[in-house]
């Protein structure tokens, strides 16, 4: 009979040369980063790459999966496993399956992958923004094959998410998703039609009433903490993901936001930085820790492992709350889950108060992690309509 089984191995090197050993998964269910089981124990290797292990006939074959995240890595296994038992099956029906064209690629296929490199890296929000763009533009277009994708395709796509009442922010930021997922697939997107331009408007920011509601809602320590950490260092997620304990200096009052090799991590664009901390964040964080005594794992954990369901609780806890706007595609959906409330709105709220405080853009650039100061000057606005109409009832108008 055959064996349909396929194993997930980690080819390393060793003392005595390369060697194959079995990858390591968590308890959820997921491949642990870079370890394997050696002699029984997990190990931790650096150096190395995936390989897919299963067997031909009698003959035992491997599959390189050179530079494919672990999560990528699982779902070619799952894939393989699949094909494997489809042959079997074909095989005991004297079925003869004709190979499919090397060359073209499944949109559906590459779609699972795309998304798995996307939370193998911890990008849980571009994973789930990511899944929802382009499972609406497979739909909506019909192809099955990358190489089916051509300037009428995409034209096609534009006209029908205009007719659904897609504004054209959304068909811009939508089409940019799409076109990612294309370039992942070998697909040259130069030449591609480009999304209707829409008004820019000025990075979005919670208001002190919707954040003031939001920590009066959220009772569970760890996840105020957290949503209130975000907003006083303007931490991007996968930051704040793995943050540990070590980052948190109290004599000089900062945290430290640097590279993890030990969870494969690096700061964006490698900008390390060090982030100073309101005397009232310091305490909140001292306080959580001398309540929750401190494991190996980040602050904000998981099983010990990086929490990457940040975003999806925030909306979790915002719905549960009543805060909703009610007006936008979320909210009226099944899922009320409310687009207005995201991770990235902390980062943006936390970069206008500063610039509001008075402190100078170059300071504030550092803070940020910006490569450049344009970036930073994106959240230059005009001060609240309260703070205007202050201003204006002091001025003598004779």
């Amino acid at each position: 009979m055959a064996n349909t089984k396929v194993g997930l191995v980690r080819r390393v090197k060793t003392e005595t040369g390369w060697k194959y050993f079995p990858a390591a998964y968590a308890a959820n269910g997921r491949v642990k980063p870079g370890v394997a089981i050696v002699a029984g124990m997990e190990v931790k290797h650096k150096i190395g790459h995936y390989a897919l292990r299963f067997y031909e006939g009698s003959r035992l074959r491997f599959e390189s999966l050179t530079g494919i995240t672990p999560a990528g890595s699982e779902s070619r296994r799952l894939k393989k496993e699949a094909q494997l038992s489809v042959a079997k099956d074909a095989k005991k029906a004297d079925v003869q399956i004709v190979p499919p064209d090397p060359k073209q690629k499944k949109l559906a296929d590459q779609l699972v992958l795309f998304i798995a490199d996307a939370l193998g890296r911890g990008a849980e929000e571009a994973a789930e923004v990511n899944k929802r763009a382009c499972d609406e533009f497979l739909a909506i277009t019909g192809k099955e094959y990358a190489d089916e994708i051509n300037e009428h395709v995409i034209k096609q796509y534009h006209r029908e998410m205009s007719r659904r009442g897609r504004s054209k922010r959304t068909l811009h930021n939508r089409d940019a998703n799409v076109k990612s997922f294309l370039r992942y697939c070998g697909c040259d997107t130069k030449g591609l039609p480009k999304p209707p331009k829409y008004d820019k408007t000025m990075p979005e920011i919670y208001t002190d009433d919707e954040l003031s509601s939001l920590f009066r809602s959220i009772t569970d320590p760890k996840h105020n903490l957290l949503y209130r950490l975000l907003l006083g260092t303007g931490l991007r997620e996968q930051e704040a993901m793995y943050l540990e304990w070590d980052d948190v200096h109290t004599q000089t009052k900062t945290l430290r936001v640097h590279s993890k090799p030990n969870w494969d991590f690096r700061v964006k664009d490698f900008e390390e930085r060090s982030l100073p901390l309101s005397e009232d964040l310091l305490a909140r964080l001292l306080k959580y820790k001398a309540r929750y005594p401190a494991g190996k794992g980040p602050i904000f954990d998981r099983s010990g492992q990086p929490d990457g369901h940040m975003l999806r609780t925030l909306k979790r806890l915002a719905r549960e709350a009543g805060l909703g706007c009610g007006v936008c595609d979320g909210c009226k959906a099944e899922r009320t889950e409310c687009e207005r409330w995201y991770l990235h709105k902390f980062r943006a709220t936390y970069c206008t108060k500063l610039l509001r405080s008075g402190l100078d853009l170059r300071t504030v650039q550092q803070m940020m992690g910006h490569s450049d100061l344009t970036s930073t000057m994106r959240y230059l606005r005009p001060a609240e309509n309260e703070q205007t109409q202050a201003r204006i009832n002091t001025i003598n108008w004779g």
